[in-house]
């Protein structure tokens, strides 16, 4: 199939699940790598090929590459962000830039991130955040968009979010006594959703949330 995939937050913890398996799939013959910074330890395969920018400026770039799909991994918090806005410009506006700087590469699917609750109108300043993010994506001009809305994600991660370990341990043992759009979701079933997505991505918009998240599990 040699599909071309562009990654940005390729360095999170879904991204990350995602990255192994596609840099291993024979029918992957490029990873765009799309960050902030070089991360040597992903570089160094061989199908690789790293596009460090400032998503910022990402609107005014020239097209760098080709590619055939899109998966937006990116994601913050607000104590890592610092603020509200902060946390916008990363989880919205740089998603944004990120998926239409693809879509200007040739990307003609994409795959992004969001949570379970997005909604523009949200209580959550987080919830609305991925709310705006999912409407803006849409409006960009792929043939198909996969918005991709998990609860809280299983998995080991490089850095602590208090919230998400807290709530992983007095859910999941409960897990299935919750309405299944709210149970915790291994990283590494999202993952394999993802590479299920881009490799057979048909057209249109779907949102895939709950049971739908898990696929074909392999």
């Amino acid at each position: 199939m040699n599909k071309r995939i562009m990654i940005a937050g390729a360095t999170g913890l879904v991204g990350g699940r995602f990255f192994s398996r596609v840099v291993a799939d024979a029918d992957c013959s490029e990873v765009v790598l799309l960050g902030r910074r070089s991360v040597p330890e992903l570089e160094v395969h061989e199908k690789v090929t790293p596009l460090m920018t400032d998503f910022s400026d990402l609107v005014e770039r020239a097209p760098a590459c080709e590619v055939d799909a899109v998966v937006c991994a990116l994601g913050t918090t607000l104590k890592k962000a610092g603020s509200r806005a902060r946390l916008f410009e990363v989880d919205c506006l740089y998603t944004v830039a990120a998926a239409a700087y693809a879509r200007k590469c040739g990307a003609s699917a994409l795959v992004v991130i969001s949570s379970v609750g997005a909604s523009p109108t949200a209580l959550s300043h987080y919830l609305r955040t991925k709310g705006e993010m999912e409407a803006r994506v849409r409006g960009l001009g792929f043939q198909a968009v996969h918005i991709l809305r998990p609860s809280l994600l299983l998995g080991g991660r490089d850095e602590t979010r208090f919230g998400e370990t807290f709530g992983q341990r007095m859910l999941s043992p409960f897990s299935r006594l919750i309405p299944a759009r709210y149970r915790p979701i291994h990283a590494d079933i999202l993952a394999h959703k993802i590479e299920r997505l881009v490799k057979e991505p048909g057209e249109g918009v779907s949102i895939c949330q709950g049971d739908s998240l898990g696929g074909d599990r392999g």
